[in-house]
């Protein structure tokens, strides 16, 4: 709180006048950040569930790679059930996003577990370009950025495989490229949870 207040430029008392605890603030900031979160992602009604989930999840990834505070809040610092059932956008957003796939065909248990695969996929993505960019690295750099002629000499004798493969190594997986290509492997392997 001391900090905040300093921030803020106001007393520590002062903001105990309108928050008892600092849980208290948090978890009204985070209703905050959840709400303004939600007003910026789109919606894509009318899609096939898979083209849904593709553009959906890639505009979640959008919005916590391009507004720092709200990746902070919601991917780096807290864990989504946190913002609780008084975040009543955020509710009913999840509810709606659930439902497509149940409406699709997938049982409750599938829709439920392959939202939370997506979500904690793009949220894991995300969090390795934002721990990389708060560490002052460049998130789109090589596996072995530093490697010297022996290093390579010692990768093509001992690991063909890692050779094989090595141009498509990055060290957080961050380019849209990798996102979307593991994005499409859940994506494909869901269809085989539908009814036939």
């Amino acid at each position: 709180m001391p900090k905040l207040a300093k921030r803020l430029g106001v007393g520590v008392t002062s903001l105990y006048w309108y928050f008892h605890s600092k849980e208290e603030l948090l978890g009204t900031m985070l209703t905050q950040v959840a709400d303004e979160y939600l007003s910026l992602l789109p919606d894509h009604e009318g899609l096939a569930w898979d083209e849904h989930f593709r553009r959906y999840f890639n505009d979640m990834r959008r919005i916590f790679l391009t507004h720092d505070v709200i990746c902070d809040f919601l991917i780096m610092r807290t864990h989504v059930s946190l913002i609780g059932a008084d975040s009543t956008v955020f509710m009913d957003r999840l509810n709606k996003e659930v439902a497509i796939l149940l409406y699709a065909g997938f049982e409750p248990e599938v829709a439920a577990r392959a939202y939370q695969a997506m979500s904690v996929y793009t949220s894991g993505t995300v969090q390795k370009v934002r721990l990389a960019e708060l560490g002052g690295f460049d998130p789109n750099r090589k596996m072995f950025p530093d490697a010297d002629s022996a290093i390579e000499a010692k990768i093509d004798a001992s690991y063909p495989a890692l050779r094989a493969t090595y141009d498509y190594w990055n060290s957080t997986y961050s380019t849209w490229t990798d996102f979307n290509f593991g994005l499409n492997v859940i994506l494909d392997g869901l269809r085989i949870h539908l009814p036939k």
